[in-house]
Parts: structure tokens; sequence; C-alpha cells
């Protein structure tokens, strides 16, 4: 049985890390043709899209390193490329937080259960001063700018605050706060991951 599974494991992975490349050029060029929601994944901004597949194949890649089994692999690291989806949606809905109804804390709660695998890849995982930093700072300026700019909505009028920072057009540029946040933040995971300690890994192997 247990020789079953490793075989599994030996062609689940490769396949999914293909997958995920397919998945990610489908994204970039749905973005180039400015289609920038996936419709049949219920509206996934493409960004995210292409975040989650490199954050998948990246997150694999690095638990195969500590010598992790394929199958387990493969679970955490999905795990883990949704925690940073449900990350994302944490900090983007406390900030501007409606009256806390039943339905509003069934869906915080919600939240943060899908973050806390990031718990169990606590091992794998490591705050890089030189990255994780840097990273973690532009994406809380990126923020704070979109804040300041009254936290417009693409497809809403008005505005979530009073605006202090004025712009002509300010419901595209809160499209591009939002793609561009949403990527330093994907930036951000993956320097836990120590995508260098894993490049090493892969060259050493081919070697």
């Amino acid at each position: 049985m247990r020789e079953g599974f490793r075989c599994l494991g030996s062609l689940i992975v490769p396949a999914s890390y293909i997958l995920a490349a397919i998945a990610f050029v489908f994204a970039a060029v749905m973005t180039a043709l400015g289609q920038l929601w996936v419709s049949e994944l219920g509206n996934l901004s493409t960004v995210g899209l292409a975040s989650i597949c490199v954050l998948y194949v990246l997150s694999g890649l690095r638990l195969r390193t500590f010598g992790v089994p394929s199958l387990r692999s493969v679970v955490l690291a999905v795990l883990f490329a949704n925690a940073f989806l449900n990350s994302y949606e944490i900090v983007y809905g406390l900030s501007f937080l409606p009256p806390i109804t039943g339905t509003e804390l069934r869906t915080i709660i919600l939240w943060c259960v899908m973050v806390s695998p990031l718990a169990l890849m606590r091992e794998y995982l490591r705050f890089d001063r030189r990255t994780s930093i840097p990273l973690i700072s532009l994406f809380a300026a990126v923020w704070v700018v979109w804040i300041l700019c009254g936290f417009p909505q693409y497809y809403v009028e008005g505005y979530r605050y009073s605006p202090i920072l004025r712009t002509s057009d300010p419901f595209h540029l809160s499209l591009w706060l939002n793609y561009s946040s949403k990527a330093i933040f994907a930036g951000f995971f993956a320097s836990l991951l120590a995508p260098a300690d894993v490049f090493r890994s892969l060259l050493s192997r081919v070697r």
C-alpha cells in the first residue's frame, strides 16, 4: 500500500507542476489581453491565479528539499497557496470592516481557518530580513496609498473613506493598486519559502 502511494505521488507531483505552468501561462496571456478576471474560477483575478501557481510549485519544491513525501507535499503546497489568497482577503476585509453580523463573523472565522495551514508549515518557512521585510513594507505602503486615495473599488461608485490623495481616475487606480498589492504580497509569501535555497537544491540535483 505504501509503495502504491509512493508511485502515485511520483506521477501526481510532476503532472501538477505542468498544470500549474499551463495555468500560469494562461493567466499571463489573459492579463496581456486585458481579461483580468477568470469567471470560471469565481472571478479570481489573473494576478491571483498566476500567484498561486508560482507559490504552489515553489512551496512544493521547498517541501521536497526537506524530504516531505510526494502526496503530502502536494497537499501542503495547495494549502500554502490557498493561505496566501485568504491572508490577502483578511487584510482586504479588515480594511473596511462592516458592522459585524453572523455572516461577517463566519466569514472571518473561515478565513482564519484557511490561513491556519501556515502553522503546519512553519518549520519549512524562513523570514528573510533582506527580502521579506522590504516586500511586506512595500505591500503596506501600497495599501496605505490605496486608503489615502479613499480605498475606491473598481466596480463600485464612491469611496470607502474620505480621499486625502486626489486622482483623476480613482477606479482604474484602484484596479492597479489591487493587482500590484496582490503581486507584492505573493512575493512576500514566496520569500518565506527561501527560493534561493530551492533553486540551489535543484541545480545540485541537475549536476
